[in-house]
């Protein structure tokens, strides 16, 4: 008896096991342009707000520079530099490829999304070196120049994605 019991709870956990595996149900054309699109909107969504954040910074930047800013109020701008690019980079990690995409529109935007967490990373990085005193003012620039370069690459791929499925004309 116990041995019938065991052989049915095996055949129970691999009938449950193969039931749980099955892959992603294929999306209709327009469910492929809408998650495609939702993924645009939250990409482009954490961009403006990176810009905004940039912004923000470099202005507190200049007025420290010209004097109208103090250094308690230029570390509190720092601060919260840092703590909205360590959200962007969280926040990119956190945007989902649809499943069921086709494997050439998953791929594409995998790679857009990697992209845009690691630029948001290289912002951060500089975020925080920002007040240190081994890290020149070129040098922050670049890093920030470095992360644009990478987010052009998750743009590229976003666009790719978009006009592989019809949101974006061919150029």
């Amino acid at each position: 008896m116990r041995k019938a019991l065991l052989a049915g709870a095996a055949i129970a956990l691999v009938l449950l096991s193969a039931c749980g595996g099955k892959a992603p149900v294929a999306l209709s054309h327009e469910d492929v342009q809408e998650s495609v699109q939702e993924f645009y909107n939250e990409i482009s969504s954490l961009d403006q707000t990176a810009k905004t954040s940039l912004n923000d910074f470099n202005e507190a930047l200049a007025s420290y520079s010209g004097g109208s800013l103090t250094a308690d109020e230029l570390e509190k701008a720092i601060e919260k530099f840092q703590d909205t690019a360590s959200d962007l980079s969280d926040k990119a990690d956190d945007v989902e490829v649809a499943p069921g995409l086709p494997d050439n529109v998953e791929k594409l935007l995998n790679e857009a999304k990697e992209s845009f967490q690691k630029a948001y990373e290289i912002k951060k990085e500089a975020s925080q070196s920002a007040d240190s005193p081994d890290v020149t003012p070129e040098q922050f620039d670049q890093m920030n120049k470095n992360a644009d370069i990478v987010m052009l690459y998750g743009i590229s791929k976003l666009n790719q994605a978009r006009e592989s499925i019809g949101l974006l004309e061919p150029k």
